[in-house]
């Protein structure tokens, strides 16, 4: 054992102490790690929620909301040092326990933490409320009176695994909302919200006192109930059986937050597809279907190409071919289990039988395994993949007529990048808005969504804060009890 590193994939307050665990060795550039995970029951768990919740009390739920802002900033300076030892251990261990590319982790893990420093964090805040100290104190009303926020006491966070570091975003979260944390990690990847929360506690160790990570098996209901219970509000990443399962067991009183299944795409206008731009066009094209191999809601499965360009919709599904080809060899997708693959070779399958009856379909595939496929039809519609790599070129005579094709799909649909000119932006986003798109950004940045985007649609702090008014008139009426009034 003492030829190992014991790494804990968990998180929590000093004062709990476990005595269960499980190990999981992992050998990384010429080092054994073994990850440690606690296998706790829920008397256990209602310990740690105890514990979380009490430092709240005394500690987190007194700080100013400009304090927290600026510790969190802290630990991101921390992370952003290449050098700094907790950052060097997840670009190691990320990757073996995902699967994914190591220097696709590195970057995307520096270019993330950067949404949270704390010039972000402000501007975040500032979308949200007129007054950011409004979470503080009463503030005047521009109607009159006052209103003061107030956050959960208490989260239960649920995440997936499938994207390194999404975690991060409902944690800060709920410290800007003064909130005692408990999250249930994925067995996929529960090691970096642990890592950030030991950085946190290099910063200020009595915040980091509030705040607890977890990882258990998804469905074991007695502990899901448990904390379910315990949260005044649950926030829910997963597919949407997750989050069904969730919904049913939380009650009605709770505040809710859920992120379920949604599919992405990508709108390319003639006007992308000239000599000048066809070839940056695809490039970023290929990174937004790449970056963490579809797995984000963010990474599109659908692209609309409009006919007439110097590039026709076919010749960029060949080009977008020969560009995913290219990443895969700098960048290789993750290992996928068989049901994953066969996924793939069946979605092959069925559209390479299509393409042998109609010169309206063809199929661009990787030789080396499922690496990538590119789907191409003539006549457009909308459908999801199997993601890893997988996606739809759909010709289109007019991306405006993409709003139609969408329609019947409000309750899935995501993000939109978009490479049009100038004249037709707020034209197509209008159209494509209405019909439940409800984020564009350039192509290229689709898996970065910046802070203070209303994150499905809605809001983010606000869905999940109390609001208490002060009446106008109380004020004045209050004077009348003053002794020394006139």
């Amino acid at each position: 054992m003492s030829n190992h590193v014991i790494v804990d994939a968990f998180y929590l307050p000093n004062s709990i102490k476990l005595k269960n665990f499980q190990e999981k060795p992992i050998f990384v550039n010429g080092v054994n790690y073994l990850l440690r995970y606690p296998v706790i029951q829920k008397q256990e768990l209602q310990e740690i929620a105890a514990a979380v919740k009490e430092n709240r009390r005394t500690y987190l739920a007194t700080l100013p909301t400009s304090e927290i802002v600026a510790k969190i900033d802290k630990v991101i300076q921390l992370w952003l040092n290449p050098d700094y030892a907790l950052r060097q251990l997840a670009e190691s261990l990320v990757p073996a326990i995902t699967g994914y590319d190591s220097d696709m982790v590195r970057l995307e893990l520096k270019k993330y933490m950067r949404t949270f420093r704390k010039r972000e964090l402000l501007r975040f805040l500032d979308e949200e409320f007129d007054q950011p100290a409004i979470l503080d104190e009463f503030r005047p009303r521009k109607s009159g009176g006052m209103s003061r926020a107030f956050g959960p006491s208490t989260i239960f966070h649920i995440f997936s695994g499938n994207v390194p570091g999404v975690q991060l975003w409902s944690l800060v979260m709920g410290l800007l909302l003064k909130s005692a944390a408990i999250g249930k990690t994925s067995l996929s990847e529960p090691l970096l919200p642990v890592l950030f929360l030991q950085a946190l506690k290099e910063v200020d160790e009595a915040l980091a006192e509030s705040m607890a990570v977890i990882p258990w098996k998804g469905g074991t209901v007695e502990l899901e109930q448990a904390a379910v219970d315990w949260g005044e509000a649950v926030i829910v990443y997963g597919s949407n059986q997750t989050v069904e399962a969730i919904k049913k067991r939380t009650s009605v009183h709770k505040k809710l937050l859920s992120y379920g299944h949604k599919i992405s795409m990508a709108l390319i206008g003639k006007e992308a597809l000239t000599a000048d731009h066809f070839a940056k066009t695809l490039h970023k094209v290929a990174e937004d279907v790449s970056i963490y191999d579809q797995q984000s809601c963010l990474s599109p499965q659908v692209i609309y190409v409009e006919k007439d360009g110097v590039l026709s919709p076919k010749q960029f599904a060949q080009g977008l071919a020969g560009e995913l080809e290219r990443y895969h060899l700098k960048r290789p997708r993750a290992r996928l289990t068989g049901e994953e693959a066969m996924a793939i070779q069946n979605i092959r399958n069925q559209y390479h039988l299509k393409s042998l009856s109609s010169d309206k379909v063809a199929v661009y595939s990787s030789k080396e395994e499922t690496a990538w496929t590119v789907i191409y039809q003539e006549e457009p519609a909308f459908s999801g993949t199997p993601l890893n790599r997988t996606v739809h070129v759909y010709a289109i005579d007019k991306l405006e007529a993409a709003a139609d094709l969408l329609k019947s799909y409000e309750t899935y649909l995501q993000s939109c990048g978009l490479a049009v000119e100038p004249a037709r932006l707020f034209s197509i986003t209008s159209l494509l808005g209405a019909v439940g798109v409800n984020r564009f950004c350039p192509i290229g940045e689709m898996n970065s969504a910046k802070p203070g985007w209303h994150h499905d649609g809605g809001f983010n702090l606000i869905e999940l804060v109390r609001m208490v008014d002060m009446e106008r008139n109380l004020e004045y009426e209050m004077e009348k009890y003053d002794e020394d009034v006139e």
